[in-house]
């Protein structure tokens, strides 16, 4: 079974802090009613503010898995225990981030893990500023709708990280299709953590042929049986979904979660020709799974939808820009999702064509402009992966061609034109998700350092 990396959880030490005191006293940094200020009465205190923590982060996102909370009081010598520090190293090496709430833990930045701190006041934002100058990574959150934000950032990145793409390829360097790919894998690894595996493109067909029509029939009829409009011919369809199959349990024994695949170098081979089927419609499935799967072996392009189908929580497209008018783009490729509104979301209405003139290889027509949202970010990495660029537009409507890449979309949007010259320094490919994600994308960049050019 392939371990999808949105499956993934942060996991988070929540640790609060509280001061307390060895006596009662007054000075220029505490004053107040002595009975409030006893040891019994600031306990008492400070186990109701550990509970109201705990209780706080019963909202917190479902891409946490919270570790037990651990009180960390200490007195006017501002000295934590090594008990308290011993329960703090329990399953440190599992630890994404400490969340720190209420007062700062002293000495916490020993361990050099990221601090995100939960506290509306001068505390965290002096801890925080503490933590950066001595280069540990610190997060600043003054309620559970700001720590939720953080949490979701820091969650794509380590989704990003547990991700392993399988890339089927020819060995071409460039790929013919794609000269602006990113052509060092370990770019990528080095800077986000996301993993490359490239083996020949022929080595999936084993693969293929021990998928049975028994295993692959009933996708198949789901998917004409779903359809408005059948152009492909419904034997050979089976070999498209058998392709699907065949590259998920090469997926699993790799213990990759992302896919691509050469296309020109895969048509050239006569293989599909042979064979009756186009790896279009194995994008558009795995995609409506939660898997990344871009065309073409473009690197730029997948990482891209790695990043943009995590924050959105939702499949991409990709495909060729064209320019229209200054304010209208053109897009098109056969690799639409059904799922475009969100994981789990009611599939939209689609039509099942083919690919190519003889009928087969299965591609899916889809009209966005019935999607729930008009708007749409597209985005795409230039070919050193240190930077994307970042456009929002708007789907003004659909068409069709007969054969090859279709469908079409139409994106209005301010200086189409301008965005293509900016295009130059990215390459041509596409990616597109449904929503306005540019400012989540800016601050995604902060976190997994990358540079975002507004389009």
């Amino acid at each position: 079974m392939i371990e999808k990396a949105i499956d993934t959880k942060l996991v988070v030490r929540p640790i609060v802090g509280c001061l307390t005191h060895s006596h009662f006293w007054e000075g220029p940094c505490r004053a107040g009613r002595k009975e409030d200020m006893t040891v019994e009465a600031e306990a008492k205190a400070a186990d109701k503010s550990f509970a109201d923590a705990v209780k706080q982060l019963e909202d917190i996102s479902s891409e946490v898995e919270l570790l037990p909370a651990i009180d960390a009081r200490y007195d006017e010598k501002f000295v934590v225990g090594a008990d308290v520090f011993e329960k703090i190293e329990e399953d440190m090496d599992k630890v994404d981030f400490f969340l720190c709430m209420n007062w700062r833990i002293p000495k916490l930045e020993r361990y050099k893990k990221p601090v995100v701190i939960l506290q509306n006041g001068n505390e965290g934002i002096d801890f925080a500023a503490y933590c950066r100058s001595i280069g540990v990574e610190a997060h600043v959150c003054m309620d559970m709708k700001d720590l939720n934000e953080i949490v979701h950032l820091l969650w794509v990145r380590k989704a990003v990280s547990k991700t392993r793409a399988l890339v089927l390829t020819a060995g071409s360097q460039p790929t013919f299709g794609i000269q602006s790919l990113i052509r060092d894998p370990e770019i990528l690894r080095k800077k986000y953590g996301l993993e490359v595996v490239k083996l020949p493109f022929r080595d999936i067909f084993p693969y293929m042929d021990k998928i049975t029509d028994e295993e692959a029939a009933p996708i198949a009829e789901e998917m004409l049986g779903g359809s408005k409009d059948t152009k492909v011919n419904t034997e050979w369809f089976i070999n498209d979904i058998k392709y699907y199959l065949a590259a998920k349990k090469m997926m699993e024994d790799y213990q990759c979660n992302a896919f691509s695949t050469a296309c020109h170098e895969l048509c050239t081979s006569e293989i599909p020709q042979q064979r009756k089927f186009t790896p279009c419609v194995c994008h558009s499935i795995m995609k409506d799974e939660g898997i990344p799967s871009g065309c073409e072996e473009d690197l730029n392009a997948l990482t891209a939808m790695t990043i943009l189908q995590y924050a959105a929580q939702r499949p991409a497209f990709m495909g060729n820009p064209n320019y229209e008018t200054d304010e209208l783009l053109r897009i098109h490729h056969a690799v639409p999702a059904l799922c475009m509104n969100g994981y789990g979301t009611q599939k939209l209405q689609y039509k099942l064509w083919a690919f190519t003139g003889q009928g087969f290889g299965g591609k899916l027509q889809v009209d966005f402009t019935e999607n729930k949202e008009d708007k749409v970010t597209l985005a795409r990495f230039n070919p050193m992966g240190d930077t994307v660029c970042v456009k929002v537009g708007e789907v003004v409507r659909s068409e069709y061609d007969e054969l090859y890449c279709s469908p079409y979309y139409f994106i209005t949007m301010d200086d189409a034109r301008t965005y293509m010259h900016n295009l130059a320094g990215f390459g041509h490919h596409q990616v597109l998700v449904f929503g306005d994600y540019m400012k989540m994308m800016k601050k995604i960049s902060e976190v997994m350092g990358f540079k975002v050019l507004e389009g």
